[in-house]
């Protein structure tokens, strides 16, 4: 059993995306036996303490820290929930706030989860414990010739993070982080590019995102109704490529009137996307049902017959594993997380490389199409798709990261841990 001091920013239950990260792998931690303890934001205390008075965590302490109120209302202010400054600041400060914890617990190991973006340098590597780094995000960047659709205030933002990702290798704080780390995991190749080189050998590849293992029995085959069904859930913003999903489903509609689009999720793009559906004359096909909790999502999972995210940039994709899990067929494009986790056994996987964006589209509608025509093969996309999830519940993936961690080698020879790490190449994409 390991005592292991998780910083965990966003760690929240029933969240999704960066609090889902934080909360499944502490959680995980502690059914596997290890004693974790927790430093996340007090913002997450009343969901966390809620959800533990109807539902243990096994060997999980919550500690909560934030900055002082002032700070938050300068830096946060009402409409921003997620201030870039405010966040980092979080990741240096709680160095202090841990000091009187790691003197009081003898800790094996320190691990950075949330948020996950190799952006956020922690200061808690600095302790001498051995300190792991990740899954962190970052490297993935929205292909140049996709980037043309984007209206100019998304063209700069990307801009701005190319910017920043060069920085990284140069960052004195990031530098420091990476330099104390015993292990630092990364999401894809891309992100393991803007770690300086020096620090390879410490690096491990591992998607930062999971699934729990499904207990209820699915249908292995789906027989479709009067329509087909097709769905994208997420925010409505340009970089999920809603220009796609919507020429792609002008093409669709316009040879066979019996399918149908239902957009679940709201986002900035909702009136343009309405008002755009309603020129075309394809808004009669569309149901907008907005933003939904998880428990009704799984309701429209297994209600549809195929989900759609054609993100341009995304280092993970939930909604695909939960879909998958629920037995559902996912198109995607091959770029990022997704590509990770899709591939054309189990659904549709679209390149992009030197393809126009109307190349694109064919190629997506061309598939789609087959796939509605050829009801064997949906079938076995359905079957693999369940078989295939498998390889992403949260055991497995928190099992590959903490592997390589013995509590003897970690208690007496931390060097080895390093070494331990530079004899391993295995990369894991499907933990």
């Amino acid at each position: 059993m390991l005592k292991i001091l998780i910083s965990a920013y966003a760690c929240e239950p029933n969240k999704g995306s960066e609090p889902e990260v934080g909360w499944k792998i502490a959680n995980t931690l502690g059914t596997l036996g290890h004693k974790v303890y927790v430093i996340t934001r007090s913002n997450n205390k009343e969901n966390i303490e809620n959800y533990l008075k109807y539902k243990k965590a096994k060997n999980i302490t919550f500690l909560y820290f934030d900055l002082p109120k002032w700070i938050i209302k300068i830096l946060r202010k009402k409409k921003n929930s997620y201030s870039y400054l405010y966040i980092y600041l979080w990741h240096i400060f709680i160095f202090f706030y841990a000091r009187n914890i790691i003197s009081q617990v003898k800790f094996n190991l320190i691990h950075h989860v949330t948020f996950a973006s190799l952006r956020f340098p922690n200061l808690l590597s600095i302790y001498k414990i051995p300190f792991v780094f990740g899954p962190v995000t970052g490297g993935d960047v929205v292909p140049f010739h996709l980037r043309k659709s984007f209206p100019l205030s998304e063209k700069i933002k990307e801009y701005l993070r190319d910017l920043s990702n060069k920085y990284i290798k140069f960052s004195p704080l990031l530098n420091l982080t990476f330099h104390n780390s015993y292990l630092i995991i990364v999401n894809n190749n891309e992100t393991k590019k803007l770690i300086p080189k020096k620090y390879h050998y410490k690096v491990k590849e591992c998607l930062a995102i999971g699934v729990d293992k499904k207990n209820s029995i699915i249908k292995k085959t789906r027989k479709f109704n009067k329509f087909f069904q097709i769905c994208y859930v997420g925010n409505l913003i340009p970089i999920k490529g809603l220009d796609i999903l919507f020429k792609t489903f002008l093409k669709l509609i316009k040879n066979n009137h019996n399918i149908r689009l239902n957009i679940i999720g709201k986002g900035p793009l909702k009136l343009k996307l309405i008002t755009e559906a309603e020129k075309l004359g394809i808004n009669k096909y569309i149901r907008w049902i907005g933003q939904v909790n998880r428990k009704k999502l799984e309701f429209f999972y297994k209600k549809n017959d195929l989900l759609i995210m054609p993100s341009l940039r995304d280092s993970g994709g939930f909604v695909i594993l939960e879909a998958m899990n629920n037995g559902l067929p996912v198109a995607i494009l091959n770029i990022g997380g997704p590509a990770k986790i899709v591939d054309n056994s189990c659904g549709i996987k679209i390149n992009v490389k030197d393809l126009t964006l109307e190349q694109i589209v064919n190629n997506l509608s061309n598939k789609i199409s087959y796939l509605i025509k050829n009801p064997k093969i949906y079938e076995s996309k359905v079957k693999k798709s369940l078989l295939k999830v498998k390889n992403f519940y949260w055991s497995k993936k928190v099992n590959f990261i903490y592997k390589n961690f013995k509590i003897n080698e970690i208690k007496n020879k931390k060097n080895s841990i390093i070494s331990s790490i530079t004899r391993t190449h295995t990369r894991c994409f499907s933990c």
